[in-house]
């Protein structure tokens, strides 16, 4: 056993020899040894290990400080475990991954991994499964530490996990109250207030002990954080005729924390799941999260809400099934056979949320009868709304906005990366009264301070050191940019975006020598663009090219960085000549023939191929060209280098044609045979 190992398994000793005692199922300490060791498979990725290992630090830690008592240290170090473990959520590996089960769902689970056809994509699967495992492994450990420490806390952090808050709260009891029925009494006088049923019982009376006491600090954030996003809420609910009290819902959901989070990999102000949100018409993709936008998930959770009513009929009912799931309740209230939510078999999360939803209710209809001082709540979000028709860097856009990146993001919190989608349309909240100029003051920003991006497709062989070296960038630009926390695992076909604006040298232009034979159409197929895109790149109307000059080129694909050797001739059958072109690393046969211009079958035929096996270093044949010869007339000035330069030819080749030597002296007036193309 390692020193580490040891260390855990004493810290955990320590915690069991002052475990509470308290209502619900206790917690085998033999399970945080177990289901949180300190080894992690090096499969998942430097970044992923470096994450999993400092949450299990701060683990050790909290187990450390609960060991001596010090139950508000142990709560800090697992807060900052938890939010550690949810910027991992989100990464590229767990995105095909059955999420964890909740109580939030009789919900479908998205697809499960495809089978793989190569090692490659193979290794990727492997460590998606790695990389969840692990993760599941760590969130329970620490769950289950957060468990055991909870009855021992004399208050909540505001940011603390919500959902453990509502499962492992110590249930508060009505003879816990002050001997006196008031509590009950100012529920009965303020529920007319209120535009949702409210129980005056037993239940909803604890909960609001509950935040007169431990929750004391808690509440009194959440009530000064909701001044951000109320008016916003109020409105959508009026605009969708729902109670305007629902805007507890999302107190109790997240404290109106556009970033919180939760195990079950909800998101935003409502605590959607993936598929809850896409079925409500939120966009989840490689770029934005639309859960974490207040508007559209406002939107959305009204829409959803509104279905559950519709359903059910009752608010406590749909509440319930907002939290658990609408079939989850449904069950329940067949097997009880009413629809009374206080007599349902639900989870304790469900059975938390709801008396505390009508506690938050009831509360903010008199704070200070309940104990609570007068709150000034934080500022509604204002902003002006700039249209994009291009994306943005987010660091180049607070820049010119003059104010910090942190604040840019603060009103785009759907925002994934820093900066905006690519290819598409987007509106970007920026502060208010800056819209107007924002796009003139962006353009007005050096060229170095705002991306260009290439979108990649990876082919097999490829790595991210090999695309960086490539494309000449830095290997963290495109992890930074594709959130890869793995730089050595992609797959092929696997969609990469290049900010090619950070290239090392003069940026995304390329330069690109015409070689002989070669045509607009064919230059443009080898670079993935379009002839138009040449033509207006390089300030021309025509089609006319000549061997020898340069065009400048912006490449959408890795091949045209590629360092390979230009296609040479050597003479072939029937008189005529093949091209032979070099295979380089990370080529394919269907790479090969798009950058030549000819069939798969082609290839196959003049190269006696078998299957599609190549390797670099290997030779092909991509082309084969009937000669023929034209008659040139020197004129006064003409050397065979200047004339093999104009034809796109080597001197030796025009003097060994003309039986002369290379440094044979050129008359005005005499004719010379050069090789041209069919």
């Amino acid at each position: 056993m390692t020193a580490a190992r040891m260390a855990l398994l004493l810290a955990a000793l320590q915690m069991g020899a002052c475990a509470p005692r308290w209502s619900g199922t206790p917690i085998p300490i033999s399970l945080l040894v177990v289901e949180d060791s300190l080894y992690v498979d090096p499969g998942p990725g430097r970044d992923f290990d470096s994450a999993l290992l400092t949450a299990r630090w701060h683990l050790l830690r909290a187990l450390d400080e609960r060991s001596g008592g010090r139950h508000e240290g142990a709560r800090g170090e697992l807060d900052h475990a938890f939010h550690i473990l949810a910027s991992l959520q989100d990464s590229p590996y767990l995105k095909t991954m059955t999420p964890v089960a909740s109580d939030r769902a009789d919900l479908q689970p998205p697809p499960s991994l495809e089978k793989s056809s190569g090692r490659q994509e193979d290794s990727l699967a492997n460590s998606q499964l790695a990389a969840s495992g692990a993760l599941r492994r760590v969130e329970t450990s620490v769950e289950k530490a957060y468990l055991t420490l909870l009855p021992h806390l004399e208050g909540f952090s505001p940011n603390s996990p919500l959902s453990l808050l509502l499962r492992g709260m110590s249930e508060e009891k009505i003879e816990d109250l002050p001997p006196d029925a008031s509590q009950i009494v100012r529920i009965h006088q303020l529920t007319p207030r209120c535009s949702v049923p409210i129980d005056a019982n037993a239940a909803v009376a604890a909960s609001i002990h509950f935040f007169q006491t431990r929750g004391h600090e808690t509440f009194a954030a959440w009530t000064k954080r909701s001044g951000r996003y109320r008016d916003l809420i109020a409105k959508i609910l009026r605009d969708e005729e729902l109670p305007s009290d629902l805007v507890y819902l999302a107190m109790i959901e997240s404290g109106f924390n556009p970033r919180a989070y939760s195990r079950a990999r909800a998101a935003g102000l409502w605590q959607f799941i993936r598929h809850t949100g896409q079925l409500e018409g939120l966009r989840i993709d490689h770029w934005v999260d639309e859960r974490r936008d207040p508007f559209k998930s406002t939107r959305a959770a009204a829409r959803h809400l509104k279905g559950l009513y519709a359903r059910l009929g009752d608010w406590r009912l749909a509440a319930a099934a907002y939290n658990s799931g609408l079939g989850r309740v449904s069950r329940a209230m067949e097997k009880a056979g009413s629809r009374d939510f206080w007599k349902l078999e639900l989870p304790r999360e469900t059975r938390n949320y709801v008396p505390l939803f009508m506690a938050a209710i009831i509360i903010s209809k008199d704070p200070e009868q309940f104990g609570f001082d007068p709150v000034e709540m934080d500022a509604p979000r204002q902003f002006d709304r700039v249209k994009l028709t291009d994306y943005v860097s987010l660091k180049a856009a607070a820049k010119s906005l003059r104010i910090s990146l942190a604040a840019l993001r603060e009103l785009n919190p759907e925002l994934i990366h820093s900066m905006t989608p690519p290819g598409r349309r987007y509106t970007l909240h920026v502060p208010l009264g800056k819209g107007s100029d924002f796009q003139r003051r962006y353009d007005r920003l050096p060229a170095q301070d705002k991306p260009e991006i290439i979108s990649y497709e990876v082919e097999r062989g490829d790595n991210i050191s090999s695309i960086a070296e490539a494309f000449g960038i830095d290997v963290s630009i495109i992890t930074d940019a594709n959130s890869l926390p793995n730089r050595n695992l992609i797959h092929p076909g696997q969609k990469l975006y290049i900010p090619m604006a950070e290239r090392r040298g003069s940026g995304a232009t390329a330069l690109h020598t015409v070689r002989r034979g070669e045509s607009l159409s064919r230059i443009a197929r080898s670079y993935n663009v379009t002839v138009d895109e040449l033509k207006r790149w390089n300030g021309r109307r025509g089609d006319l090219i000549r061997p020898g000059e340069e065009l400048r080129v912006k490449p959408k694909t890795l091949l045209a960085f590629k360092q390979r050797p230009a296609p040479r001739l050597q003479r072939g059958e029937g008189g005529g000549e093949d091209v032979i072109h070099e295979i380089v690393r990370g080529e394919s046969l269907s790479l090969i023939s798009r950058r030549f211009g000819v069939t798969l079958r082609e290839l196959t035929e003049w190269n006696q191929l078998k299957g599609d096996t190549i390797f670099a270093g290997q030779e092909l044949i991509v082309g084969r060209r009937k000669t023929d010869f034209q008659v040139y007339k020197v004129v006064r000035g003409d050397t065979l280098f200047s004339i093999a330069s104009r034809f796109g030819l080597e001197v030796e080749e025009i003097a060994q044609t003309n039986n002369m030597s290379v440094s044979s002296t050129l008359l005005t007036g005499m004719t010379l045979r050069i090789r041209s193309e069919e």
